[in-house]
């Protein structure tokens, strides 16, 4: 933990990234994976056959991942092999991520926030506004050219650090309020994705669940009661079995895979 917050310390981004945490959650991120890879293993591979699958039958001049991350879930080298121009797309890239991408020439990192509200959160809390709370403003069309779009593992996370920077800082804010602003931010990234021409992938949670051991002890919507389509390849993550967060319990997320959300949506 230490070592995480020296890293986060050090690590030059802009004041956005920093205050509303999106750099120490990338930073933690990367240390539960070396402490939890075993568990994170069959989870990982069932994002790559998700995303091995997405880009089958299709022409494969560009990719866009939304939500690249650590690359963790991403099938790079297949996707450099297959596609010639990868672009993978994050709020904030790590060195990490950086170093990953040095030597392949077809692909690029490209620092975008996918909602287009986080700095105007952390502007509308800084200034102590009160009022709505910026509404998501990223547009399909910077995706559009797109023959496949990947969105990693993300759509969960999007509200996220927002929420938490307005119940943190935010004044005047109520749960019910907060809640509302994650579930625009949720929809938003969906009709996002259905607004695109091309292919989409989209991996994501559909569930959090608490557990000690078989027992489930508290289940969490983390879509903010937005619906999936029903299809898709399922599976459980264990991101952090015990004694990950404390010796009494597990959580897991109950995960889903659609390589072709058109066609599940259909």
């Amino acid at each position: 933990m230490l070592a995480e917050w020296f890293k986060h310390l050090t690590l030059p981004c802009p004041a956005p990234i920093r205050d509303m945490g999106y750099a120490r959650e990338l930073i933690a991120i990367e240390a539960r994976h070396r402490r939890c890879r075993d568990a994170w293993a069959p989870h990982l591979e069932h994002c790559h056959k998700v995303i091995g699958d997405a880009a089958e039958g299709i022409s494969h001049d560009r990719v866009i991942v939304l939500g690249s991350g650590l690359l963790l879930d991403i099938p790079l080298a297949e996707l450099s092999e297959t596609f010639s121009d990868v672009v993978l797309v994050d709020i904030f890239h790590l060195p990490a991520a950086r170093k990953k991408v040095h030597d392949m020439t077809n692909v690029r990192l490209e620092t975008a926030d996918i909602t287009g509200l986080a700095d105007a959160t952390w502007t509308h809390v800084r200034e102590g506004r009160a009022g709505p709370l910026p509404p998501p403003q990223a547009d399909a069309g910077a995706f559009a050219d797109a023959d496949l779009v990947v969105s990693a593992n993300v759509l969960t996370q999007l509200p996220l650090l927002p929420m938490g920077w307005v119940e943190k800082k935010g004044k005047g804010y109520d749960e019910d309020g907060i809640k509302a602003f994650a579930r625009r931010i949720v929809d938003h990234h969906l009709e996002l994705l259905a607004a695109l021409p091309g292919r989409v992938c989209l991996l994501t949670e559909s569930q959090r669940v608490i557990c000690d051991g078989d027992e489930v002890l508290r289940e969490i919507d983390p879509l903010f009661g937005a619906t999936l389509p029903a299809t898709g390849l399922k599976w459980t993550w264990d991101i952090a079995p015990r004694p990950e967060i404390t010796r009494q319990i597990d959580l897991r997320f109950r995960m889903t895979g659609i390589a072709d959300l058109r066609g599940a949506s259909a």
